[in-house]
């Protein structure tokens, strides 16, 4: 990574300025290991990959062989096949998982746990709907507001709002309190991971506009010439995200890893995630050489 010793590692703008944002320091896990950790990684491996295409491109022009013309058509063939899969992969499988995780678990939080078989509860909403209803909007709507007991909120959203007399606004604001009341460390947690998210996805975005301009391309002919690349690695990280895992018998292979040594464990974890890195390379090079008509 960039400035990796720094406080506020990585490069936060792109060399056209566009904002990227610095990796904050709060963004880490408590372990080795985690979501935080993994997104750290694909900010700087995404910003070295734009850095070692300008620095090829300093390379070829420092060699005196080659025409204008000609370093521009090697640097193309290194950005189709490693600059851009190295920074649209980022985006396609990791950042996507992540997203998808933090809208589903926001998509999960509810304002309150409904038991339909709780009847007295029901009815102790019932009997507060009916109260509200008795009075004139603006009472109705600073009472609900205002209510110390949570089951007045509750017995306002838990029926349509035009049973209630109340406004979708002050509903979406009485969800909304109540979820935060629920959730509050979790949402806490959402929001710096949404956050260091989106700063990735702002290095992916800043990044490409840098391949661009160490390209010399305008943003349409850039756009023309890659966009089948990243289209195939984004159809190929939906199919690897949607095929079904096999099956694993773990207390099996617990009981095999166990019985290693410290340093064969290690070397083992060493191994795993180089086959996969080369599975996942090999995946993306074919496609992609497939596409170009070159080899990768």
């Amino acid at each position: 990574m960039l400035n990796k010793d720094s406080k506020f590692p990585g490069k936060d703008r792109s060399d056209k300025g566009k904002w990227i944002g610095p990796w904050l320091p709060q963004w880490r896990d408590q372990g080795d290991t985690g979501p935080f950790t993994m997104l750290r990684q694909l900010y700087g491996e995404i910003q070295q990959a734009s850095e070692s295409l300008k620095a090829k491109q300093a390379q070829l022009k420092q060699a005196g062989k080659y025409t204008p013309a000609g370093i521009s058509d090697k640097l193309r063939q290194v950005a189709r096949a490693e600059t851009i899969p190295g920074i649209r992969t980022a985006a396609a499988e990791q950042v996507r998982k992540y997203r998808r995780e933090i809208d589903s678990r926001r998509a999960a939080m509810k304002p309150f746990d409904s038991d339909p078989k709780d009847i007295v509860s029901e009815m102790r909403r019932q009997e507060v709907r009916a109260w509200l209803r008795t009075m004139k909007p603006d009472e109705r709507t600073k009472a609900v507001r205002g209510a110390s007991d949570p089951l007045i909120k509750e017995a306002a959203l838990s029926v349509p709002v035009e049973l209630t007399g109340l406004l979708q606004s002050t509903r979406d604001d009485l969800a909304r309190e109540l979820i935060e009341a629920r959730y509050g460390d979790e949402i806490e947690a959402l929001n710096e991971l949404d956050e260091a998210v989106k700063t990735v996805e702002r290095a992916v975005d800043g990044a490409r506009d840098d391949v661009r301009e160490a390209l010399g391309m305008v943003e349409h002919d850039f756009n023309a010439e890659f966009r089948d690349v990243e289209d195939e690695i984004d159809r190929l990280a939906e199919i690897r995200a949607s095929k079904p895992q096999p099956k694993i018998d773990f207390d099996s292979v617990m009981s095999s890893v166990k019985a290693l040594n410290v340093d064969e464990q290690e070397q083992l974890v060493n191994a795993i995630q180089l086959e996969q890195k080369r599975a996942d390379d090999r995946a993306f090079r074919d496609e992609i050489a497939r596409l170009s008509g070159k080899a990768a």
